[in-house]
């Protein structure tokens, strides 16, 4: 019997890695000028899904060696084993892939008991490899997958998530479910799967196309992730933590090198929440007169921003020039910044506060009074806080602190502080609309894009020109090159409290 045949007769994931190995070894890379337009992103797109499912045989298999003990018979720790197994005929992996292939290949094992010898719930991926548009809607279908890891690690299988947000979640569940709730973990665990896992929508007329829509990217899981955590532990804990780290600040001076010197600045995330803000506004390229390109590195102009903040605080008599983007917006709800309120005043700093007809301090309706368990609105365990348009995850006692010094611009949730909606009142976006959008879409909407929401400007989705409103539900963030670009070409998109979707 041919070699062939028993491929063919005895498919499995080894045979099947060696065939798409030869594929690729075959392959005349240096031919690729050849290619049309059209083949180029399709191959990109090939490339992500033969990433994919690499990755996935790379858990299985990881997880499969362990279940065996082949690490610990070849005297190797498994983080070790999987970088000596995968380098014998290749550049070994990092480290850090290799301890998060190992970490989601032993939560597969925990959640399962058993090896992979067992049924994997991998028939979507192995059944539809080539995950066309009707594998993509038979996939948004079963979004609602098992409850707990094992949830996270069908979505990984199932290609819906990414090795790194599988392990993000894999490690939160880890470092929780010793002192959490069971049940509510599950529950945060879903939530948070949902919003970073991909998701196939229909799009363009009449909803005929499906358009893969991408998660919440790793660093706004994280601060997900870190904002769930806090919600898992005591607030005393928490503050006693946040002063720790307050604690920690540091900032030293070295030598460097061709008669530099090197400044390093360990900062908590309150005050690397203030630097990011202050820098943001004054790092943004700037173009010349003639319209010549800023060609200064991203580092060099963080470097000039320092200093022109620095220059502006020991020079300027008066106050110091502003900026609505140099503002440190916090996404924060009104009951977890109230939570520590007590006869009328800040728990943070100790000033007076509004208060009600009665001279008790005002509260939300239907919530218990300040000072007894619920009164702030949050379960008793402990509060999230808030998290800044950067990332950073802040304790409710950082936020009431500058939000009494003037220092953020508090984004509470479930009020109506300022007006959000304009119509065509007015043909620009005001500052607390633009705010707004930070939140919602977090940088440059368009697919791909990473530009920050600071370098960002607010574009009408139906032009003002033409009728459009100056409304949150008509607006998008794009960056300058996207926003010229979606003009160029006359781009719609659809826009949901989620995000927005380009239809490209």
């Amino acid at each position: 019997m041919s070699e062939a045949t028993v491929r063919f007769h005895d498919p499995g994931v080894l045979p099947g890695l060696r065939d798409a190995l030869r594929s690729l070894m075959s392959s005349d890379v240096s031919s690729v000028w050849q290619a049309p337009d059209s083949d180029v992103g399709e191959a990109l797109a090939l490339v992500g899904q033969v990433r994919q499912l690499t990755q996935a045989a790379e858990v299985a298999l990881a997880r499969e060696g362990i279940s065996r003990g082949l690490p610990g018979e070849s005297s190797w720790s498994p983080v070790d084993w999987v970088g000596v197994s995968e380098g014998r005929r290749a550049p070994r992996p990092t480290v850090g892939h290799a301890a998060s292939v190992v970490r989601v290949a032993t939560a597969g094992l925990r959640a399962s008991g058993s090896s992979l010898s067992d049924p994997a719930p991998t028939t979507a991926t192995s059944q539809d490899a080539s995950m066309s548009d009707a594998g993509d809607e038979a996939g948004a279908a079963d979004e609602h997958g098992p409850p707990g890891v094992p949830g996270v690690l069908a979505a990984f299988a199932a290609g819906d998530l990414p090795l790194g947000k599988t392990d993000q979640l894999v490690r939160f569940e880890e470092s929780v479910r010793r002192v959490a709730d069971p049940q509510l973990l599950e529950e945060d665990l879903g939530i948070l799967l949902g919003h970073a896992r991909d998701e196939a929508i229909a799009s363009g007329p009449d909803g005929r196309t499906r358009t893969r829509v991408s998660g919440v990217d790793e660093k706004k899981l994280a601060a997900a992730i870190t904002m769930t955590g806090r919600l898992l532990r005591p607030d005393k804990d928490l503050r006693d933590e946040d002063e720790a780290l307050k604690a920690s600040r540091s900032l030293t001076k070295s030598a460097g090198a061709c008669g530099m010197t090197r400044y390093r600045v360990d900062m908590d995330p309150e005050g690397a929440a203030i630097i990011d803000a202050a820098l943001a506004a004054l790092s943004a390229p700037v173009k010349s007169p003639d319209g010549t390109v800023d060609e200064r590195s991203p580092a060099r102009r963080r470097a000039d921003a320092l200093l022109t903040i620095i220059g502006r605080g020991v020079s300027s008599p008066g106050e110091a020039p502003k900026s609505d983007k140099a503002q440190v917006v916090v996404t924060i709800s009104l009951q977890a910044l109230t939570a520590d309120l007590a006869h009328g005043r800040c728990g943070a700093c100790g000033q007076d506060l509004p208060v009600g007809p009665l001279g008790r301090p005002v509260t939300a309706p239907g919530q218990a009074p300040f000072g007894q368990p619920g009164g702030c609105g949050a379960p008793a365990t402990g509060h999230a806080g808030g998290v800044t348009a950067t990332g950073q995850v802040l304790s409710p006692a950082s936020v009431r602190k500058l939000a009494c010094e003037g220092g953020i611009v508090p984004a509470l949730l479930g009020t109506d502080t300022e007006p959000m909606e304009l119509g065509r009142a007015a043909r620009y976006f005001t500052t607390g609309q633009k705010r707004a959008l930070y939140l919602r879409d977090g940088g440059c909407t368009y697919p791909g894009c990473t530009m920050p929401a600071h370098w960002s400007d607010a574009h009408h989705v139906d032009y003002w020109s033409l009728g459009g409103l100056t409304d949150i539900d008509n607006a998008a963030l794009l960056c300058e090159r996207h926003h010229t670009k979606v003009h160029t070409r006359d781009l719609t998109c659809t826009i949901t409290p989620r995000g927005v979707t380009w239809h490209v």
